[in-house]
Formats: C-alpha cells, sequence, structure tokens
C-alpha cells in the first residue's frame, strides 16, 4: 500500500502543477509501439543459464516488443504530462521440452516533461516520473508444481522511475508523430511463486532502456 501511496501522491503532484493554467490546456491521446532491454539478472543466472548448461534452448529474457496507449496534456506550449498504460509483454519457450516462462508484467506511468521553444513543428524535450509495475505471469510445463516442477504463478509489484528524452512533430492540426528514448528501473525483489516468496528472494528485474514510437491525436483548443 505504501508504494501505491508513493504513486498516487506522485501524480497528484504533478497533476496540481500542471492545473495552474488550465484556460490554455490542450488534452490528447497517444497510442505507441516499445522495444524494451531488461536486467533479469537472477533469472538468466539461475533459471536460464542451467536450463542451456543442461543442453536446453531458450533465448534470456532481457527483450520485449510491445505497446501501449495513454493520455496526454499540455498545459503551455513547452510543459506535458502523460498518464500511460504499458504492458509488458515478456515470454520465453524452452524448444526441448516446451516449457514456458511467462515473465509479463502490467506498469501504470506519470511523465512530466519539457519541451524546449521550437519555432517549427518539431519539439524536443526531457522528462523523467514514475511508475506502478506489477508482475502477473506464469510458469508451465517443468513437471508440475514445486517440489517436483516450477509450475505456477508469478506475482510481485514495485515502484519504479524513468527518465527520457521526448520529441514530437506535428503533421496536422490536432495530429503529431512522437518518439522517447530512456532509461527505466523498476526492479520486483521479491518475485513470488505460487503467492510464495523464495529464499532468499528471488528479482524480477524490468530495468533497462525504454525505446517508443507513436502517434497522438488532441482535441481541438478554445480560443
Amino acid at each position: 500500500m505504501n508504494r501505491l501511496r508513493l504513486v498516487a501522491v506522485g501524480a497528484l503532484a504533478l497533476m496540481a502543477f500542471a492545473a495552474a493554467p488550465a484556460l490554455a490546456m490542450t488534452w490528447g491521446g497517444e497510442v505507441f509501439g516499445t522495444f524494451d532491454t531488461h536486467s533479469m539478472s537472477d533469472w538468466k543466472d539461475q533459471v536460464f543459464d542451467p536450463i542451456k548448461s543442461s543442453g536446453g534452448s531458450i533465448s534470456d529474457p532481457t527483450s520485449s516488443w510491445g505497446g501501449g496507449l495513454g493520455l496526454r496534456m499540455w498545459p503551455n506550449s513547452t510543459w506535458m504530462l502523460a498518464a500511460t498504460y504499458e504492458p509488458i509483454f515478456l515470454t520465453r519457450k524452452e524448444d526441448v521440452t516446451n516449457a514456458k516462462f511467462d515473465l509479463g508484467a502490467n506498469s501504470f506511468q506519470v511523465t512530466g516533461g519539457y519541451f524546449f521553444p521550437s519555432p517549427g513543428n518539431a519539439k524536443f524535450g526531457v522528462g523523467a516520473g514514475i511508475g506502478y509495475y506489477s508482475l502477473n505471469g506464469k510458469i508451465t510445463g517443468t513437471g508440475g508444481p514445486p517440489p517436483s516442477g516450477a509450475d505456477g504463478d508469478l506475482s510481485g509489484s514495485t515502484v519504479g522511475f524513468h527518465f527520457m528524452g521526448m520529441g514530437e512533430w506535428t503533421m496536422s492540426p490536432g495530429f503529431a508523430i512522437t518518439g522517447s528514448a530512456g532509461y527505466r528501473i523498476a526492479k520486483i525483489s521479491d518475485t513470488k511463486l505460487n503467492d510464495q516468496s523464495s529464499s532468499p528472494e528471488f528479482a524480477t528485474d524490468y530495468s533497462g532502456f525504454m525505446l517508443r514510437a507513436g502517434v497522438a491525436f488532441y482535441m481541438p483548443t478554445k480560443q
């Protein structure tokens, strides 16, 4: 609950800052695709590397493709606030036994950005924010639940942080192409299998580089 309160407080603080010049606000939505890298050192060192050493064939869980959507609000021409939902699709399958490791998660992020003044249709800026990450994965095909296998539901959550460089290119009134590149820190230190923690704790670490490309649509502003 403390992590959820931290996210809520951060979101409210950013909204309060941005809400001051309400009459000048521009509201819109964004849809984007993603490519991310992930640390996943515990999974790689303790699960995937031993599988490969014993003759299995499986790719490391260190990258993922995905997408997301969100709301964007501009209180003026230089400041932007975004609320984003980004599911992380991260699944690996072992080719010999067909064991499947679903390390997917849901993330809800709030980002504040500052865009440098620009006379043209292209804007560039920097941003930072916080996010709430919730693991909702599953392991199947390993021979059953512990102790004979490792099948079961994966869970855990954390509050993460990110920073990025951002760009937006206005193509026509109400329509723009968006892009960003940055880094996130989002480590679930206590990964649970069937709601049971391991000893010592086992981490699911989504920390890594973030790349996004998308489109934004804006509502007409009142003059």
